[in-house]
């Protein structure tokens, strides 16, 4: 078994009975609660995700600075420039507060830079043109908190900074009028999980609370804020809980041009959304159009009153996200054939080639470090004659400390344990390969890398059920911090079993539990020839409604088998 698996100690029947109490909640519920470490008292603040539990905007330290200067250059006519980020998360900031200032009175554009030339975050370039385009307050979102450098140099031209972000900080924060980010030392603000486009949301309501409550703005912008939030892949705990779950709720019927635009595109009006489809379906071609386009197109898209004209928008990201899945996959099979010639010993993989574009080699390293569980970082050329990578990791090897251990061959870097990126000079990307595999030869071996999955409980074939799935329900939305649950069953016995898709990738299964039997799909197992009919598995797999033809039925989506 590549997997190792880890399935946590049953917790006590008094502790389920206690939540089971303090909540309503059955007692598979209960038991996942339970199991993920929640006291009676917090499982019922989890469950209840009303917008009363939002906290207080002025809450952050520079919060009432910021409000009193955008209100002086509305009240001066003063021009204001939005400047947002070219994912998901930074385009509804972007929508958000433009449509937040232009309620209030401003005078108000956007700037999204350019990723192939600009790269993220605030320029000092962008700074002078904007200046000269007669800007005198620039507001961040979803950037800006490193930008101390950028900010003097704007004081250079009489323009004040406001910076919103989410992101960690540095040694020292920019001198801005004001600097809002739940992660500045000292600041009070409770929820320090927020994306960008949830601290964009707070700055809102700050400003619109003389004229609407707190619940209300929330309501009015929570698509917005899902939309960005479930891209970021925060976690969907706390606020961001709550506004995913009301934003989820408002999209199928929602009223912005630019969100029926992608949703009929995806054939997705009207029917219920949740984060999965969110994150697979409506986020990708948003980034797609930040990768290969203009993704100020997409802050304009969610703008418009025109229908025609967001339609119009939402064809283009469509088209910008098929070339972006044509293009990855060419450099995934281009990639594979480079580490089994080459590479299939290296612990952690570092491919390049100059035909590689660097917008989409990051969305090809999370499949290759899927596929070897093995770190991985892809190169491509970028626009200033130096080579950009992006990399990924797996639980148990930092990718940020080794590439601090390799910054001698590295222009720069930055990142986390389980993504990073990087630039540096072609000519010496090989001595960079050779330099971090050398680190890792010294951290670990391979069987450290093997991926960990864990269960929340066992099931047993009562729960195999619509009914069970349905019960389910109250713990959305999934994502980080908050997974789908995930069960164990053991001794499933095989009664079908078929290959399936347009490459035979994946099995499907009818499977038998206790006498239930119930259908199930392995995406990917059609290799594990071991599985036969009359086999006995255990399964470790979501539990999930498939809906087929007007028909809803519990099925298995199986995560590993042994």
């Amino acid at each position: 078994m590549r997997n190792k698996w880890i399935l946590p100690e049953t917790p006590s029947s008094d502790a389920i009975d206690e939540i089971v109490q303090a909540t309503g909640a059955n007692r598979l519920v209960s038991a996942i609660l339970a199991v993920r470490g929640f006291s009676p008292e917090q499982a019922k603040t989890f469950l209840d995700k009303s917008l009363e539990q939002l906290s207080d905007p002025f809450l952050f330290s520079d919060m009432k600075k910021a409000v009193s200067r955008i209100e002086n250059a509305v009240q001066l006519g003063e021009k204001i420039t939005v400047y947002g980020d070219y994912d998901v998360d930074g385009i509804t900031s972007s929508a958000l507060l433009v449509a937040t200032l232009r309620k209030v009175g401003a005078h108000v554009n956007y700037y999204i830079p350019e990723r192939e030339n600009e790269g993220y975050g605030i320029s000092k370039h962008a700074i002078e043109y904007l200046a000269n385009q007669g800007t005198k307050l620039i507001i961040t979102v979803d950037c800006g908190i490193t930008a101390v450098e950028e900010c003097n140099y704007a004081r250079q031209f009489g323009v004040d900074l406001i910076v919103t972000d989410h992101h960690e900080c540095g040694s020292c924060l920019p001198e801005a009028v004001a600097v809002i980010d739940p992660k500045t030392p000292g600041c009070k603000y409770p929820d320090k999980f927020l994306a960008g486009v949830g601290v964009a949301l707070k700055l809102s309501q700050a400003l619109l609370c003389k004229k609407q409550s707190l619940e209300n703005v929330a309501e009015e912008y929570a698509e917005f804020a899902a939309l960005g939030t479930i891209a970021d892949i925060a976690q969907l705990t706390g606020e961001n809980r709550i506004l995913c779950t009301l934003g989820l709720d408002k999209m199928p019927k929602s009223k912005n041009a630019g969100f029926r635009a992608l949703l009929d595109l995806a054939g997705l009006i009207g029917k219920e959304m949740d984060s999965t489809k969110v994150g697979f379906q409506i986020a990708p071609k948003i980034n797609a159009i930040g990768r290969l386009d203009d993704a100020s197109r997409a802050v304009e898209m969610f703008l418009t009153q025109d229908e025609e004209k967001a339609f119009h928008i939402a064809e283009t990201l469509e088209k910008c996200n098929r070339q972006r899945q044509d293009i990855e996959l060419q450099i995934l099979n281009e990639a594979i054939k480079m580490v089994e010639k080459y590479y299939k010993e290296d612990l952690i993989l570092v491919l390049s080639n100059k035909r590689w574009h660097h917008g989409v080699v990051g969305i090809v390293a999370s499949r290759l470090t899927k596929k070897y569980d093995k770190p991985c970082i892809l190169i491509a050329p970028g626009a200033d004659g130096n080579y950009k990578g992006s990399g990924r990791s797996l639980e148990g090897f930092s990718l940020f400390d080794a590439l601090c251990a390799c910054q001698d061959t590295l222009v720069r870097f930055g990142g986390h344990e389980l993504a990073a990126g990087l630039v540096i000079e072609s000519a010496k990307i090989n001595a960079f390969r050779e330099k971090i595999n050398a680190y890792a030869r010294e951290k670990l071996d391979q069987t450290q890398l093997k991926p960990v999955l864990t269960a929340d409980c066992e099931l047993r074939g009562r729960h195999l059920n619509e009914e069970t799935v349905r019960q389910l329900d109250i713990l959305k939305p999934f994502g980080v911090g908050n997974k789908q649950p995930v069960f164990v069953i053991k001794n499933m016995a095989v009664h079908r079993i078929s290959v399936i898709g347009a490459e035979k990738q994946h099995l499907k299964l009818l499977l038998c539990k206790d006498g239930v039997t119930i259908d199930a799909i392995a995406f990917g197992f059609a290799s594990r020839t071991d599985i036969t009919y009359g086999s006995v598995i255990t399964v470790m797999a979501n539990l999930e409604i498939n809906s087929y033809r007007g028909i809803d039925k519990a099925q298995l989506k199986i995560i590993d088998i042994k």
